[in-house]
Formats: C-alpha cells, structure tokens, sequence
C-alpha cells in the first residue's frame, strides 16, 4: 500500500510539473511561505497586491513568532513544513532539512527557472550541496562592493586638527598619522578617556577595522593551508596597536561591553573623535548631533593605512556573495509548478525591481536611461523608513534579492541606496578598494554536535578569554606573554586538528569553484 500511495504521489508531481505555466497563470493558487525575517508583517501592502495580481499567486504567510530557528526544527521534526521556506543560510538547519529529504532538488527544475539562472549564474554553482545539486537559492546573493568598516571621525574635529582641504581629501592616512591625531585630540580633551570608541567584541575576532587595515582574513592561508588568523604574522600588529591606544588611555576603557546602545550614547555625547566600525553604525549619533545646531557634528569615514604600506587596497569590505539567507521549495510543497513560477518571477529583474523599488511609473522610472524614484518617495523613507516601509510594501519583502548594482545603469538594487547623503559619499570616496568575497570562508566550521565541533567551540573559547586580555595589558610585555600562552591554549584545546579539518573542507571547495585563494600569503 505504501508503495502504491508513493508512486500515485510521484505520478501526480509529475503531471503536475508537466502543467503548462499559461494553463495556470489565471487560476489563484496559494502558497504558504514561512521567512523568518518577516516578523507579525501581513501581507496585504500594494506591492504584495502588485505581486499577487502579476504572479497570480496569494501568499499564506506564516509568522515566525517565537524563535525563527526553533520553529523551523520543530517544523522538520514534525514534517510539517510549508511549501517554501526562507532559513538562515549560515546555519546548521540548512543542512538538516537538505540531509532529511525535506528539499525539492532545484537543479532538476532550472530549465523552468530561466531567470534563476541568468540573475544567480555562477553563485548556483557556490551554492550546491555535496552532491552537486542546489536545494536552495541564496537571498542577498551577489559582488556586494559596498564600503564597510574604516575609522569613522567627527568632521567639525578633523577640520579643526588638518584644516578643510585635508578633511575633504580622499588620500589616506598613515597609521601614525592618524594615531597622532588621535594623541592631539586627547590632549585638548584631557577629561575624555574615551577618544576613540569601537564595538564589544565579537566571537572569533578582532575588530574589524584593525583587522583590514592589517590585512587580517577571516582565515589564514599560507602555502596550501589554512590556519586559524592568530597564525598570521601580522595579528599582533592589530593587537599591539589596540593596547598601545589602550595604555595612553585613548581607547574607549569599556569596549569589551559596549553593544550598539551603549556605543550610541558614547558617540551622540562631546569627548569621542573617532569609532572603529562600519560607517553606518554611526548615522543614529550623526544625527543627534547635527540636531543640536553642529552642521558639521557628524561622522565620516577616512581610511587608514599601515605606516610604509605598498598600496592602499586593504580588506576592509568582507561581503559574501553567497548571502544572508536559503530560500528552498519543500517536498510538502502541494503546487510545485506555482512555487517554480513564483520563485522565477520574484529572482527576476522585473520581480526585483517591484520588491525593491516599488511600481514602476509610480514609484520609480527610468529618467535619462536611470532608475529614478518618483515624487517624494526619497523624503517619505528618510522621514520614517519604518512606517514608509509598511505602508508601501517597497524593501518589506526582500526575497532572492541580488546585492549587486543594477548592470543597465549602475544603480543600486535598492531604491534608498540611489541617493547619497555625505556620510555615503564619504564612505565611497574614502574606503576604497577594500571590497573582497567572503564567501569561500564561509562555513568552514564543524557543525553539529561532532566531536569536530566541539573542538573547534573550545578553540574559540580560549581565543575569546584572551582577547580582550591582550588588548588590555598594562605592558606590550604582558601582552606578548598573554598572546604566547593563548597560543598554547588553543593548541591543547585542538587547533592543529581542526586547522586540518577545515583546510581540507577550504580547498576542496575552492577546487569544486574553480577558484584560488583570495587570501594566500
């Protein structure tokens, strides 16, 4: 009998994939669809309406209360998945539904998908599974050269320490440069301790910006390995120039707790120059400033440079051009001719452009050969983002979103990005040839509850402990002694295996891409 029943359920797949596209196209079909980033959001906006009347499919949108993640295992473990589910791409659960049978295999349907395949192209390829088939397709895909990390200095403060043209200049900083600007800040701000201010630290790593203007990788390769970024001989150059500014009591004493609240408050108040990070972190503080009646009591980026340093492209723009996300149809599927179609349609310039930036001749439109939103779309959105975003539909929905600029005119995927505010246009002028593809260090790590994984979180764990540690020694000694013995730390707690591990997992993979190492030294 069960034999039977599977092979009904398979004839009835098959006839139902056979299904013309036109066929159906008339008839309303409805799909549940579970994002876990779509939060108590209903759907029923004007681009949802937009999208419904063109695709001719009603969502049922599934809430993620609760845990999103906790709610998809639940959902596998009772096979009770809906048709299309959006999973954190990074994330073990991928795995786990794929390895469980709970995927349709997209490769066996691509022929249906062509605008899957013209606007993902050779990211199929990075995204398939062990057994070369894709299951999934990434979400916030693509060559992502947007600036990021850099140190992000109040403008009125730069123009008083280097005079207006410098301020305003693109050419870089040297390290000690910068470091004396930070010194002469601190010296007319004698009741600041707090100069410079940067995150609380993240698991696994340095601060970012320290980390790129060193040349610091996620990981560390080096004659056809790939190694743990302590490893680097160029590490503690980062760590060195943390505790030099740690001991002249330049940086921020209570970094290691600082979360984006607390860094906020820190860069909305007098007495900080300067926050190590992602220049956007820092628009909530500019504008509190610049509220106050300071024009120019905003924060921009600059970027700076190792002293004697042969260029000036640094790693300072980490993006994976895998994405955030995994969109996949499941095999509970009920319509999977509609699902295919729904997904093609949404991958699409077309689906991407009304996701994103809204109806075309009322949102937006091509001026001059150039997307340009209409009206006081711009004012709308920079007013309250928030209330505009649920109001219109447009950016509510990012689905298959391709994180790349538009190829016929260069304009950015998203609708606000296409205006630059100073804060923007410093960032492109300033962090420049920063921008690598982080993908191929992307989930590296053992995951699971193997004894691989274990290891690997107890590597980590050391390197958390002493992190903080080395940054806050009262001595360069005591630093260097501190980094000696989290060093033999690590190696008791099984570095050198998972080293081991994770390089044949890097280079079988960049083998299966038809890549080179990006950060071979």
């Amino acid at each position: 009998m069960k034999k039977l029943v599977g092979l009904m359920l398979a004839a009835m797949m098959v006839l139902t994939v056979m299904m013309p596209i036109a066929a159906m196209a008339d008839e309303p079909v409805t799909i549940s669809f579970f994002d876990k980033n779509s939060g108590v959001r209903t759907f029923d906006d004007p681009i949802a309406k937009e999208l419904e009347a063109r695709t001719g499919i009603k969502l049922d949108l599934i809430s993620p209360s609760g845990n999103p993640g906790e709610k998809l295992s639940l959902m596998l473990a009772g096979l009770n998945y809906p048709d299309i589910v959006l999973m954190d791409r990074s994330s073990d659960i991928v795995n786990q539904y794929i390895e469980a049978g709970a995927l349709v295999n997209l490769s066996d349907y691509l022929d249906q998908m062509p605008n899957v395949v013209a606007m993902y192209g050779d990211t199929l390829n990075k995204t398939r599974y062990s057994d070369g088939n894709n299951y999934y397709l990434s979400n916030w895909y693509g060559y992502d050269p947007d600036p990021v990390n850099g140190f992000i200095c109040r403008y009125d403060e730069m123009i008083d320490l280097v005079g207006q043209e410098r301020a305003d200049s693109a050419e870089p900083f040297t390290w000690s440069e910068f470091k004396a600007l930070l010194e002469k800040y601190q010296a007319a701000h004698p009741d600041t301790n707090h100069t410079l201010v940067i995150g609380e630290p993240g698991t696994g790593g340095i601060n970012g910006t320290f980390a790129g203007m060193n040349s610091l990788y996620p990981y560390y390769v080096h004659e056809g390995k790939l190694y743990f970024t302590v490893r680097d001989p160029q590490f503690m150059d980062a760590i060195h120039q943390m505790n030099e500014l740690y001991r002249e009591g330049i940086l921020d004493p209570e970094w290691t707790s600082n979360n984006s609240e607390l860094r906020n408050q820190k860069l909305s108040n007098e007495g900080v120059f300067a926050f190590a990070g992602a220049f956007w972190d820092t628009w909530t503080p500019s504008n509190t400033l610049m509220a106050g009646g300071n024009a120019n009591g905003e924060y921009l980026a600059y970027k700076v440079i190792p002293d004697g340093a042969a260029s000036a492209d640094l790693p300072l723009s980490g993006r994976s051009s895998l994405g955030w996300d995994a969109i996949a149809i499941t095999k509970n599927c009920k319509n999977l001719e509609a699902a295919i179609r729904f997904v093609d349609y949404c991958a699409s310039q077309e689906g991407q452009d009304l996701l994103l930036w809204g109806i075309q001749g009322k949102d937006w439109d091509f001026v001059d050969g150039v997307r340009t939103p209409l009206g006081d779309i711009i004012e709308r959105y920079q007013a309250d983002n928030s209330n505009f975003v649920d109001q219109t539909g447009i950016t509510k929905w990012t689905w298959f979103v391709k994180n790349s600029p538009h190829e016929d005119d260069n304009t950015p995927c998203r609708f606000w990005a296409s205006v630059r505010d100073r804060s923007t246009t410093y960032a492109y002028q300033n962090l420049t040839n920063g921008y690598y593809d982080s993908a191929e260090f992307a989930g590296l790590e053992p995951a699971g509850s193997t004894l691989e994984a274990l290891m690997y979180q107890g590597v980590i764990d050391v390197f958390d402990q002493y992190y903080p540690r080395m940054v806050n020694a009262p001595t360069v000694e005591q630093c260097d002694a501190l980094y000696a013995e989290m060093l033999a730390n690590m190696e008791s707690a099984g570095m050198s295996d998972i080293e081991a591990y994770m390089s044949d997992v890097y280079f079988a993979r960049l083998a299966l891409w038809g890549l080179e190492p990006v950060a071979s030294k």
